[in-house]
């Protein structure tokens, strides 16, 4: 297998590090599904797994599986069922294999500016924060194991495609599809060399669509993940084939004791964990410059309707608006 991918699987002391790298992104969201969503646990840690050893062999190089954040988030503050998140991991998986088929991922990609990107993504974080804050003060994590993912009616699976997959749209194509591939070749240089936005939507598709058959957690190459996984020493695909491992393995080991796992776990402590994770990707927001005012109104109508896709309305509106504007201007001239 080795000679197969050219060399590049390494199995090193960075390469076991660097596998545990994503972790702190993926606990929190994973927990909080299960203990709150109703989210199996088993099909979504063996679909991780999957995907991680899949994609990696694939792209011969470090990738990332992330939860879809901006989905979770909105499930979570909510109080949506698993249902809904499955059902939004199928449409995204249709929504991004139509933009390939029709050769549209980059075109489609251009109404979605950066500030409309960093306004959803700093939105996640505060209704990501905003869950971590009511869990401190909400009871043991078992409370929530009773609920069962029951089957979606028509209007149901509509809904989960304007609540929860067209607002992680942009953030998926913005941060896991162009944002993913860019910090791939910066990391690794010629060994990224397969990781190109089409591809990675194809990824993305077929993980989400599997997702939704297996009613496991959709999921995304985050950049973010991929740089975890840098920063703790993963310098090869080898890294989060170890990963995808330790996923699998996991799913067999946790399945049948989540119960009593997560009833030991004091609600505040996750409440923490999430917090964390909201303010660091709140914090991405960091570094824009061009139109940040449209960033933080995108944000807080995110946080203050908790509907993501009415503030993905509001920064289209404005955006398109604005492009319509200027060329009114002109032919008025």
């Amino acid at each position: 297998m080795i000679a197969d991918t050219g060399g590049h699987l390494r199995w090193g002391p960075g390469e076991w590090t660097g596998a545990l790298g994503d972790l702190g992104t993926f606990v929190p969201i994973y927990l909080a599904l299960v203990a709150f969503a109703g989210l199996a646990p088993a099909p979504s840690l063996l679909l991780v797994g999957g995907v991680y050893i899949a994609a990696s062999l694939y792209f011969r190089t470090v990738v990332s599986v992330q939860p879809l954040k901006a989905a979770a988030a909105i499930v979570l503050a909510q109080g949506l069922g698993a249902s809904m998140l499955a059902a939004a991991g199928v449409w995204l998986g249709l929504v991004l294999a139509l933009l390939v088929l029709t050769g549209s991922v980059e075109r489609v990609g251009r109404f979605f500016t950066r500030p409309i990107v960093k306004g959803l993504q700093l939105g996640v974080g505060l209704m990501l924060v905003k869950v971590g804050l009511g869990l401190m003060v909400a009871g043991h994590l078992g409370a929530g194991l009773a609920r069962s993912a029951s089957p979606l009616d028509a209007w149901g699976a509509l809904s989960a495609l304007w609540l929860l997959a067209l607002p992680q749209l942009p953030l998926t194509l913005g941060n896991a599809v162009f944002a993913a591939a860019e910090t791939a070749r910066e990391s690794y240089g010629d060994e990224a060399a397969r990781m190109t936005p089409r591809r990675l939507c194809v990824s993305l598709a077929l993980a989400n669509l599997t997702a939704g058959a297996l009613g496991a957690m959709p999921v995304c190459h985050g950049s973010g993940g991929l740089t975890a996984h840098r920063r703790f020493g993963a310098r090869s695909a080898g890294a989060t084939v170890i990963a995808g491992g330790f996923y699998i393995l996991l799913a067999f080991v946790f399945a049948d004791r989540a119960p009593a796992v997560l009833r030991a776990i004091p609600s505040a402590v996750l409440g923490v964990m999430m917090v964390y994770v909201g303010v660091c990707h709140a914090l991405l927001l960091r570094g824009l410059t061009e139109r940040l005012w449209l960033a933080w109104a995108v944000g807080l109508v995110g946080l203050l309707t908790g509907n993501l896709a009415w503030a993905l309305g509001l920064g289209l509106l404005v955006e398109e608006g604005g492009i319509w504007a200027k060329c009114w201007q002109s032919a008025s001239a």
